[in-house]
Parts: C-alpha cells; sequence; structure tokens
C-alpha cells in the first residue's frame, strides 16, 4: 500500500508545482505535500487536527464525498496555524484511487473580500487609524476614519516612506525600526486635545519571517471623558446615604458601593463574589422582589437589619439587546425618616386628642336643674363634630334621665345643608330616647337659610331664647306632675269607690 500511493505521489509534480497540494490518505493523513503546502498549512499529519473544530465535520463528509465522485468537490473550513492563527480557505479535493485523494488549497476570497469590507466599514466609522509597511518602511495601507486629525484622507500617502513622513531620527521611525526587530510596542499619547493608544506590531509572512509593521491607533479621548464621569459619579454615589448592588442572574454580587456601606458590617462592605441573601437578607420578601425583577418587574422590600431600616429597590438590568442579565438594587437607610414618621403619626394622635378635647369644652352638655340639658352650639358643626355631640348628648339624656334637651344656636356662626343635616339628626335621636328636643336662639339669617334649605322643624319645639326655653321647660315639667298628681288621685278614688261597692 505504502509503495503503491508513493508511487502516486509524484515527487517532481509535488515539489515543482507553486500550489499548496498534498496526498491524502484513506485516514486523512497527509502522505506527501508540496513545499508550498508544508509552509501554508504545515508538515505531514492528520489533516483534520489542523481545521477549525467547527469546520471538521464538513471537512470530513466533502472529503468522503471526493472519493466516491468522479470529478473534485469543493469545500470551505478554517485552517489553524501552530501559532493559532484562524484562516478561511477553499479546499479542492478529488480522487487519487479507491481510498486515496488529491488536495490543494488556497485562502477563501471571498471570505477575505468579507473581512476587508467589514473592516473598511468599521475604520471608516471608527475615530481610529491603521496603517502598514514593508521592511523598507513604505506604506501598503493607510486607512480609518481617524486621519481626518491629521489632514489625511484614506489610502492618501499610500505608497511614501516613513522617512518622507516623519523625517530620519523621529521617535516614530525608531519605533518602526525596533518593531522590525521583533518588538511589539504600545503608547499613549496626548496631542492637541487627542489622547492615542496605538499599537505597533511586526508583521510575519507566511515563512513566520517579519516583512513589515502594522499598526493600529485609536482615539481615547470619548473613553477619557466617560472614565472621567465614572469617576465622578462614583464619588458622588460614595457621598450618600445608600448602597448600589449589581447581581448576575444568580444573585451573586458584582458591585457594591455607596456612602451607606460604612454603616453595615464586614460582611456587607466587602459584598462582591457574595449572594444576595448575605447581603440585602433573607427573608420571603427579599426573594421574592429579586424573582420579579429577574421577570421584568420593579420591586420593593423594607426590612430591619441591625437596627436599622433598610427601604430596597429591585430592578432589572438588560444588556443592549434587551434581556435581563442581572439585578440591580438601591438600599437606602430610612431609620430616621421612619422614626420621624412616627413622631409625628404620634403628634397627629395628640392633636386629635386636643380637637376633641376643644371641640367637648365648645359643646359642653350643662345640666341646669333635674331633667333638663343645655348644649350651647359655638361655631360651625361638621360631620366630626356633629357625631360626637351626639354620642355624649344621647349618653348624658340615658345616664341623667333627662326629659329636656334644649340645643342653643345663638353662637353657630352659619347654617348649610350639612349642618342643617345634623341638627336634624340630633334632635331624632333625643325623640328615639323619648327626650324633648328644644332649639332655641336661630337667629334670622339662620332661619332664613334653614327655610330656604327646605328643612321642616314643625316637630321640634323653636324658642326665640334660652331663658324662654327654661321657662317651657319648667312649665312642661310642672304640668307633667300635676297631670300625673291627678291622674294618680283619679286612680285612688277609683280604687276605693270599687271597694266600697
Amino acid at each position: 500500500m505504502d509503495n503503491r500511493l508513493a508511487s502516486l505521489s509524484s515527487t517532481t509534480l509535488l515539489n515543482g508545482t507553486p500550489t499548496p497540494m498534498a496526498l491524502l490518505s484513506g485516514t486523512g493523513e497527509v502522505i506527501a505535500c508540496s513545499p508550498a503546502w508544508e509552509q501554508r498549512v504545515g508538515p505531514p499529519g492528520l489533516l483534520l487536527e489542523r481545521v477549525h473544530e467547527g469546520d471538521r465535520g464538513e471537512l470530513s463528509a466533502r472529503m468522503a464525498a471526493a472519493r466516491a465522485a468522479a470529478g473534485s468537490t469543493s469545500a470551505t473550513a478554517r485552517l489553524v496555524d501552530a501559532r493559532g492563527k484562524v484562516t478561511p480557505m477553499q479546499w479542492t479535493l478529488w480522487r487519487a484511487d479507491d481510498t486515496a485523494l488529491w488536495a490543494a488549497v488556497k485562502p477563501d476570497r471571498e471570505a477575505w473580500e468579507t473581512q476587508a469590507r467589514i473592516l473598511v466599514d468599521v475604520f471608516q466609522t471608527m475615530d481610529a487609524v491603521i496603517w502598514a509597511t514593508d521592511k523598507e518602511g513604505v506604506l501598503r495601507v493607510s486607512d480609518g476614519n481617524g486621519l481626518a486629525h491629521f489632514g489625511i484622507k484614506p489610502g492618501q500617502i499610500v505608497g511614501m516612506t516613513m522617512r518622507d513622513l516623519y523625517g530620519e531620527g523621529s521617535q516614530v521611525l525608531e519605533l518602526c525600526r525596533r518593531v522590525l526587530a521583533g518588538e511589539t510596542i504600545r503608547t499613549d499619547t496626548v496631542a492637541d486635545g487627542v489622547h492615542w493608544i496605538v499599537h505597533y506590531a511586526p508583521h510575519r509572512g507566511d515563512d513566520g519571517e517579519v516583512d513589515g509593521v502594522q499598526t493600529f491607533g485609536i482615539n481615547l479621548a470619548d473613553h477619557v471623558t466617560l472614565a472621567a464621569q465614572a469617576e465622578l459619579l462614583r464619588t458622588c454615589i460614595d457621598s450618600m446615604p445608600i448602597i448600589i448592588w449589581a447581581f448576575d442572574k444568580d444573585g451573586i454580587c458584582m458591585v457594591a458601593q455607596g456612602g451607606a456601606l460604612a454603616q453595615v458590617d464586614a460582611v456587607e462592605r466587602n459584598g462582591v463574589g457574595k449572594h444576595m441573601l448575605e447581603l440585602c437578607g433573607s427573608s420571603p420578601d427579599v426573594r421574592e422582589a429579586f424573582q420579579r425583577a429577574l421577570a421584568g418587574e420593579i420591586a420593593h422590600t423594607e426590612q430591619v437589619r441591625q437596627d436599622r431600616v433598610w427601604r430596597t429597590r429591585f430592578v432589572p438590568q438588560k444588556d443592549v439587546l434587551g434581556e435581563i442579565i442581572g439585578v440591580g438594587a438601591i438600599s437606602e437607610d430610612v431609620t430616621q425618616q421612619r422614626r420621624v414618621e412616627q413622631q409625628l403619626r404620634e403628634q397627629l394622635r395628640l392633636t386629635q386628642q386636643q380637637q376633641e378635647s376643644i371641640a367637648r369644652l365648645s359643646s359642653p352638655i350643662i345640666e341646669v336643674w333635674q331633667d333638663v340639658l343645655i348644649v350651647p352650639l359655638i361655631g360651625s358643626v361638621d360631620a366630626d363634630r356633629a357625631a360626637m355631640v351626639m354620642e355624649s348628648l344621647l349618653a348624658a339624656v340615658v345616664e341623667r334621665q333627662a326629659a329636656f334637651a334644649v340645643l342653643d344656636l345663638t353662637g353657630l356662626d352659619s347654617v348649610d345643608t350639612t349642618t342643617a343635616q345634623h341638627l336634624i339628626k340630633i334632635t331624632n335621636g333625643l325623640t328615639l330616647l323619648g327626650c324633648r328636643a328644644v332649639v332655641t336662639g336661630i337667629r334670622p339669617p339662620v332661619a332664613q337659610t334653614m327655610v330656604g334649605l327646605g328643612f321642616d322643624l314643625s316637630q321640634v319645639c323653636t324658642l326665640r331664647s334660652l331663658k324662654e326655653a327654661l321657662r317651657w321647660c319648667m312649665s312642661e315639667a310642672r304640668r307633667g306632675s300635676s297631670e300625673a298628681r291627678r291622674g294618680s288621685g283619679e286612680a285612688r278614688l277609683g280604687s276605693g269607690a270599687a271597694r266600697r261597692g
């Protein structure tokens, strides 16, 4: 087998062709190859080991198809050289005998042209410069949008030498000499307000020898501005009583920043790398808020940790495509705020109690004598005050067994629909308890308003003054007593007659 394959690999053919060509065994091993193949692909060995792993299946299938075909078969597969450089290649395969194949390879021109177009588009939009020279310092490439900073158009200086451009003894020329000697150099310079990062690297031919200089420079002015803005933002955050957190989707902390870190323990101060539950608490509320943020919602929690109240806001973090990649959180120490709120609630409670006390004082219930109560109404009567007056007055009527209750409206500022309704409710409540309601002190404007509103007080005793009301109550009380005595006497007489009969 080896002798037969060797006979197929004509030494003259392989050594004489400038094309990278090789003879492959049935297992895909390179048995013999041309010098151009060895220079481009490498020394004899298994071909698929030199091919990118993502393309091995396709190339293996094409090799099998070529063994069964009468003509040649083409394939595209990426070649990986000893330095790890990946190059798109076009492979041509044809049958040598029942198992062996001839193979030829060349760069995939379409892929190279596509890459070249992409690179040109990139460099014509980026604020960057790319140029390359041969060993003699002649510019072969000059491109990039950044050339505008120097008043140069892409391709304008191609063909000129570095010596013509910079002059003998210049720093750039010295850098090029060092790169031609195999050195890779990075420079960082600021000129005319433009911050350039420039990478100089040797260009190597297929034989691995340095045959030129390739350079890439990018203007970092925008990046420097962003860095300054980021530093300013960090300084502001560190001076504020908050903590900024950033968690990945698994809850691992990637960022912990903020002035409030000084108020927490060492675990939280050194939170990067720790789980969210260690830093923000492990309660069900925190777990739920984190999951809601991962689902795209904004959630809030409030917890007491280490005698302090922390309010945390969880928000989803998205990439440029809108996919959720983690959760951001802002923790704020609201201990003082909650303390002030509690103080305000207590103050409000005391104020309400004081208002109720003032309202009671403004509507006192006075027992002028047995069975008669007087309630002077002063100011205005709203729903709360009316309810309080009714509650207090009805309770006093029951407690003191009062038969009369006088509502004195002399001090009432005004009467509107609401006030009149409250007065009617109070008198109705008194009637239900068997207590006769008397309304006094209705001034002309108040009377006019009540008539205009259509309120009927015909069932309520109304008198001009408190003095008349007291006389009326005394008169009604005496008449009631007389009737009671007369009724009692008649009852006794009737009882005596019955006994005599």
